[in-house]
């Protein structure tokens, strides 16, 4: 076969005819003559050099090569489909997707969006919130701000605020069988994290030279409130973001065992942020790029901001 494809329309009435097993069925539901099924169906198969039905009297079947191309073919035709919603949708009235990490939609972005709306009636903004990194074809979004390291595959990314870590542990960890005042002394106690920041753990612990294998240690936790419940409770160790760290030190509730450093102390590359993530193809998308805009002209204030955006 050359490397033109095939016709869509031969195509859809490969994936119709699959669905009823009949060439008569599918002429039904296509308006069609069953002849003009079996033509359209046998056309395709020589183009492709491919057979892609059993014909058999009572009715067809896919083959091993038709069952392929059918996933394949169905997959394309959904998200072409897909587009073209998204498309009139973007026409009629424009919509713009976003995916925030919770505690940066929490704090930063949802306080401020209805200044934005009232700017802009005519744009409905999508807020949804994830801890991991989202899909931005199938939730078709147009940014996502993301909490991490920023070794995501995109090009259009920019680090918005640091999230510096300080390690902390309940006081009750200070004494009793096994008290913690050296980094060597970690291997003994529980290591607290989010699902995201296992790593983090892992390179800490390798700068401060402490040599254990992470995974038997850490306890994962589905929320940054859930690791510092976890840790007031005297559950393990943890690595806290900065500002909650030193307020649940001031009001006695935590202690930095190890002393009042933060992690960007030990090596500033092992600091996370919330990353802006923009969606790749958008370089001429003046919607999104006035929203970045609006989004750097109050963020830029934030203590931890770090630079302009793109």
């Amino acid at each position: 076969m050359s490397g033109r494809i095939p016709p869509l329309r031969s195509m859809h009435i490969f994936v119709v005819a699959a669905r009823h097993g009949s060439f008569k069925k599918a002429a039904d539901e296509l308006c069609v003559t069953p002849q003009a099924v079996s033509l359209q169906v046998k056309t395709l198969e020589e183009q492709l050099e491919l057979q892609l039905f059993q014909r058999l009297p009572a009715g067809i079947v896919l083959t091993a090569a038709g069952e392929q191309l059918l996933d394949y073919v169905q997959r394309g035709i959904s998200l072409i489909e897909q587009g073209i919603e998204d498309v009139q949708q973007r026409q009629q009235r424009r919509q713009l997707r976003i995916s925030a990490s919770p505690w940066f939609a929490v704090h930063c972005l949802l306080p401020k969006l209805a200044e934005f709306e009232q700017q802009h009636p005519e744009i409905d903004v999508v807020v949804n919130t994830s801890v991991r990194f989202p899909d931005f074809t199938s939730q078709r979004l147009d940014l996502a701000i993301q909490w991490g390291f920023g070794d995501w595959p995109f090009s259009r990314k920019q680090l918005l605020l640091t999230d510096d870590k300080q390690l902390v542990c309940a006081p009750s960890l200070l004494s009793g069988s096994k008290p913690l005042s050296k980094p060597e002394h970690l291997v003994q106690h529980r290591l607290l994290c989010t699902e995201l920041s296992v790593d983090l753990w892992r390179k800490v612990l390798n700068n401060l030279g402490v040599d254990t294998v992470v995974e038997r240690q850490v306890l994962p936790l589905e929320s940054q409130a859930g690791q510092i419940e976890a840790t007031v409770k005297g559950l393990g160790v943890a690595l806290v973001s900065e500002g909650e760290a030193r307020e649940g030190c001031r009001e006695g509730r935590l202690v930095a065992p190890l002393g009042d450093w933060l992690i960007s102390d030990l090596n500033p590359a092992l600091m996370p942020g919330y990353w802006l993530v923009v969606r790749e193809g958008a370089e001429q998308d003046q919607l999104l790029a006035g929203f970045v805009r609006w989004m750097n002209g109050w963020l830029e204030q934030h203590p931890r901001a770090q630079a302009k955006f793109i």
